[in-house]
């Protein structure tokens, strides 16, 4: 089993522990889910059961841990490798080599598997994660759900005892999520593995979860049954948010388990229900046309799509379907063919920076974009590359509507990922453009910054900004969509009303349209109960 007794821990150069006096124990062969906002304390509670806290990170720390025996504390990452498989919240972090097949077989080099057992090995693995077609594939030249997939193999091939994710369906499509954690759920049940997951999408697993861990920035933990935590909890995900409004009890975890069928609903007009108020939106970019390749692989197959003036167009589809091509593409950032107009402009005949000035960009990767000694450093230097006023801009009033005007004179690269995440958000919009491209920007955030980012875009599209938002996200996004648009094998197979896209999609298909078909309701603010 796994044990945390009083334990306590605190960072080098920090004035407060991270950790503070927690214990629990978890039992053998089950699934935990460990859950808080962003900044709590996951991701530094997971690193200490395998050594990583506090051999690499430094610090202070007190209490003790145990791991089936082992002593992380004291016997450190060498040891612990043996038996904690760990797959990081940035697997492009943790890779070694450039080609697929080699990444997975680093960790079974080190153990000193055999050749033969290494190949068969790996070919399961890669079987399980329907990989096989990236086998010799350069590690850079696949999508960032597919590198995600990848690191979770790399951690599975060893066989481990206990295999901690820390959020590892991040840059997952549903499908592919779903996949990837039923295939964890199978190997649990085959080798009796026992299984840590951070993740804030709290409804992609409740239905396979044995036990759930709650942190608090206050660094209060609750650890129980998934029920008994939920009911303790503020930020909820849509089954528990509607479950909760009509008075249910127990709690359902899954729809399967909601008992819709006993009461008697009335619908409530929703947002998206009502007709758009534009009857001739304007258009602020037309891309006509737009085909993209890779090599002598078609990405992007004559795209046909206008983006408008105020508008939320999410764009969704399975990883590798060509979104994040799509927008790199629009900003020439990859050779194309086709024709895309900005205002009156092509945008072939614009260089980057120019683009850029109009059109901001957030990459999946926040990282690519923060080399500065601080937050606010970062924003001056979007600032001064765009020739604007330093002196024009309250920085902590700005920073606040990222939820980091008191973090300001930060080191971004020490911020976690969902404050890296906002950090980059501020960066490339402080100088104001018309257009914003988002490529999963919610990687990283708990409900209450989604629900903060999300009050944000409201914002700015009411001020008139456009934003093309790609996510795997489907509860965020049917809160956010104006239009939404699908892209299956580079074709533009959808473009409609949120509706239709998150009722008729099965992928797409919110947790409110699964326990209420045909009604239309897509978000939890579309139901109400007669007798609430």
């Amino acid at each position: 089993m796994i044990n945390f007794n009083a334990l306590s821990f605190q960072y080098p150069q920090s004035s407060h522990k991270v950790l503070d006096n927690v214990s629990f124990e978890i039992p053998p062969g089950t699934l935990t889910l460990v859950t808080g906002a962003s900044g709590s304390g996951k991701s530094t509670l997971l690193r200490c059961i395998n050594g990583l806290v506090p051999h690499f990170s430094g610090g202070t720390i007190t209490g003790q841990i145990r791991v089936f025996g082992f002593d992380p504390i004291r016997e450190g990452v060498e040891v612990l490798a043996k038996i904690v498989g760990f797959v990081f919240q940035e697997p492009e972090a943790q890779f070694v080599f450039d080609v697929v097949e080699d990444e997975i077989a680093f960790s079974l080099e080190n153990l000193g598997v055999s050749r033969a057992e290494m190949d068969r090995r790996i070919a399961e693995v890669l079987r399980q994660l329907q990989l096989q077609k990236l086998r010799y594939k350069q590690i850079n030249q696949i999508s960032g759900g597919e590198q995600q997939k990848v690191a979770i193999a790399g951690a599975l091939v060893t066989h481990p005892k206990v295999l901690i994710l820390d959020e590892p369906t991040s840059q997952l499509d549903p499908t592919a999520a779903d996949e990837v954690l039923r295939m964890i759920l199978d190997l649990k049940s085959q080798l009796n593995l026992t299984v840590l997951i951070a993740e804030h999408r709290l409804e992609r697993l409740l239905p396979y979860v044995d036990r759930m861990l709650n942190l608090t920035p206050e660094q209060t933990v609750t650890f129980g049954l998934p029920a008994e935590v939920l009911s303790t909890m503020e930020q909820v995900p849509p089954i528990i948010e509607i479950a909760r409004k009509l008075g249910l009890s127990p709690l359902p975890l899954a729809p399967e388990t909601f008992p819709n069928d006993s009461l008697d609903y009335i619908p409530l007009v929703s947002r998206q229900a009502q007709p758009t108020p534009i009857d001739k939106p304007e258009t602020l970019l037309s891309v006509q046309q737009l085909s993209t390749n890779l090599g002598d692989k078609q990405i992007l197959e004559k795209i046909n799509l206008d983006i408008h003036k105020g508008e939320v167009l999410v764009l969704m589809g399975p990883n590798g379907a060509g979104k994040t091509t799509f927008l790199r593409s629009i900003l020439q950032m990859i050779p194309s063919s086709g024709t895309i107009i900005y205002g009156k402009v092509h945008l072939e005949n614009m260089s980057f920076p120019q683009i850029i000035q109009h059109i901001a960009y957030l990459p999946q990767n926040p990282n690519d974009l923060l080399f500065a000694e601080s937050i606010i450093d970062e924003l001056k230097i979007t600032l001064e590359n765009h020739n604007r006023d330093i002196n024009q801009v309250n920085f902590r009033k700005f920073l606040d509507l990222f939820g980091l005007g008191d973090q300001g004179d930060r080191y971004p690269r020490d911020l976690s990922v969902g404050e890296r995440q906002r950090t980059a958000l501020a960066a490339i919009t402080v100088h104001d453009p018309e257009i914003i491209f988002l490529d999963e920007p919610t990687r990283g955030l708990d409900y209450q910054a989604k629900k903060a980012l999300s009050h944000l875009f409201h914002q700015w599209r009411q001020g008139g900004k456009s934003i093309v938002l790609v996510t795997h996200d489907v509860e965020f996004a049917a809160h956010l969509a104006d239009r939404v648009a699908i892209l299956e094998d580079g074709k533009l197979v959808f473009t409609g009303k949120p509706v239709t896209a998150f009722t008729t999609f099965p992928p797409y298909q919110t947790q409110t349209a699964k326990l209420f078909p045909g009604r239309g309701w897509i978000i939890p603010e579309d139901v109400v109960s007669n007798t609430a």
